[in-house]
């Protein structure tokens, strides 16, 4: 009898928790291959003003691209929230499988690491073999590149409260953030109950403008840490997750039309942050508040999206060349900076490519286009047919 019952107690728990799991709306969870396409065409919009900030045009005829270019170092944000999103929900729909942290560890190996250590192979040969003596002598006194493979790049440069100077390493950091968090996040997915993950990605959210507040108060010379380091970033990540659990959840949802009003006032909020406080990521009030300001707005208009069955937004983000580029973003990413300096130097045979002008910019973008294309098609695509061998 007592056999009995704990079997009927232990049934009762596990539909319970998968109604928990299911999401209410079934059109803004679609897994039809349709949904990907709409977040690929969001994560265009990560990727193209990460690319112009840096070379935006300055003069020439697309020198009105030039306040878009001084902000868009947010698109690392979007990135940020997108990652939390897509990560946590792969997570939650994976609790209870077979080999669950080996299967998520293995499959997120196969994504990042492959390009992401040929590039920091690449970029190392490049300034030690190509590169002038004066650019291998500053890496090296920088802390050299050992730190990146290590995924720690990010806290070397707290540590020499600079950048590295060779830019090709710059962008790193955001993957290390995004490491660093993966790492235990799992094992939190994996141990919480929904609700109690709810709380704890809330927590998160609080916590890092927190630690962003103090350290630009008393210790301002460590500002860099408000941007590169993991615990002041997981903002963006647990906004991410947050849509996650709420999609699956149900709890609480705004209408269609709720949400467009959050991404109003979230960008009403961001514009007045950028008028008040200047609109660089080292600016004191963006390092404090604003960074959560940017990624609650990108949230709202994560939420917004998902919650769209169709319209003009889904059409629009769902336009082939912006989910062609978000698919191949991550390539984008790490090779924007080498290649096009690569562009740069072919075309400079033929004209002078002046800095911060527009056919630098356009050299870039084509460049980064034309590298991405070529890694994904003839490296990522190839790895990423072995991550079906780790499904639950």
């Amino acid at each position: 009898m007592f056999a009995q019952r704990a079997k009927n107690w232990l049934l009762v728990r596990i539909r319970q928790t998968a109604l928990e799991l299911v999401p209410l709306d079934s059109r803004a969870s679609n897994r039809s291959g349709r949904r990907v396409r709409e977040l690929d065409g969001l994560r265009a919009f990560a990727i193209l003003p990460v690319i112009l900030f840096h070379c935006y045009p300055e003069h020439g005829p697309l020198r009105w691209l030039y306040p878009i270019g001084a902000v868009g170092w947010i698109g690392v944000d979007l990135f940020f929230v997108l990652s939390g999103y897509l990560i946590t929900g792969i997570l939650l729909d994976a609790v209870g499988t077979r080999h669950y942290y080996r299967n998520f560890i293995a499959r997120r190996t196969l994504r990042i690491f492959p390009l992401y250590y040929l590039c920091l192979v690449l970029f190392t040969l490049a300034v030690w073999l190509n590169g002038s003596p004066a650019s291998w002598e500053a890496l090296r006194k920088w802390g050299g590149p050992n730190s990146f493979f290590f995924y720690a790049g990010n806290i070397r440069s707290v540590v020499e409260k600079e950048f590295p100077p060779v830019l090709s390493f710059v962008p790193l950091w955001s993957l290390q953030v995004e490491e660093q968090f993966y790492l235990v996040y799992p094992l939190i997915v994996w141990l919480l109950p929904v609700r109690r993950l709810r709380r704890f990605l809330i927590a998160c959210v609080l916590v890092a403008p927190v630690c962003r507040l103090l350290i630009v108060i008393f210790r301002p010379e460590y500002s860099l840490s408000c941007y590169v380091l993991m615990p002041c970033r997981m903002d963006a990540l647990s906004l991410g997750g947050l849509v996650a659990v709420m999609i699956r959840s149900g709890k609480p949802r705004l209408s269609l039309a709720g949400w467009r009003w959050m991404v109003a006032i979230g960008i009403a909020m961001v514009v007045a942050t950028f008028s008040i406080g200047g609109c660089q990521f080292w600016d004191p009030l963006n390092q404090s508040i604003g960074y959560s300001v940017i990624d609650a707005t990108f949230a709202s208009l994560l939420a917004l999206i998902l919650s769209c069955p169709t319209g003009r937004l889904i059409d629009f983000l769902c336009w082939q060349p912006f989910v062609y580029i978000g698919q191949i973003s991550y390539g984008m990413y790490l090779l924007h900076v080498p290649a096009a300096r690569i562009g740069r130097a072919v075309l400079s045979v033929v004209t002078p490519v002046e800095p911060q002008s527009a056919l630098a910019a356009a050299v870039m973008f084509g460049a980064s286009i034309l590298a991405a294309s070529i890694s994904w098609r003839f490296f990522e695509s190839k790895l990423l047919v072995l991550k079906d061998r780790f499904t639950g």
